[in-house]
């Protein structure tokens, strides 16, 4: 029973350091060959935390309804990098990051999941947790 309490609340507790793109909201239409704007939200955490690096990608959804983001792959890559969020003064208890990126003129139009990998080591022994989110938008 303890050990289900322990691998439960690391469960929550890497749920809870998870970033999330906020905007563009889900559902959003975005231009082909244009910029865009993506701002990047993590929730404060109550353990220590190294951010390493996130990947935001661009997989248009050919075949049908839009799948898990990530699988089997984020598509092009629109940014590579280092993640430094900074402190949001309208959301204290969140931080976030905001990237500018280049939608490619080739992108195919309709579906297409934007999805977010972010890569972070947490706690005293810093664990390596590596997850992937994404919403879907729709490029016109």
């Amino acid at each position: 029973m303890k050990t289900f309490i322990v691998l439960a609340s690391l469960a929550l507790s890497a749920l809870a350091q998870q970033a999330v793109i906020v905007s563009p909201v889900n559902g959003s239409d975005i231009t082909a060959g244009s910029t865009l704007v993506v701002d990047v939200h993590q929730a404060n955490s109550a353990t220590s935390q190294v951010q390493v690096a996130v990947v935001l990608g661009l997989s248009p959804c050919l075949t049908g309804p839009c799948g898990t983001p990530g699988d089997p792959g984020v598509g092009t890559i629109l940014f590579k990098g280092e993640f430094h969020p900074q402190s949001d003064p309208s959301a204290p208890a969140n931080h976030h990051q905001t990237f500018t990126v280049q939608v490619p003129q080739s992108a195919p139009t309709g579906a297409s999941i934007l999805s977010l990998t972010h890569l972070q080591m947490i706690g005293a022994i810093a664990q390596a947790n590596l997850q992937t989110n994404g919403i879907v938008v729709n490029v016109v």
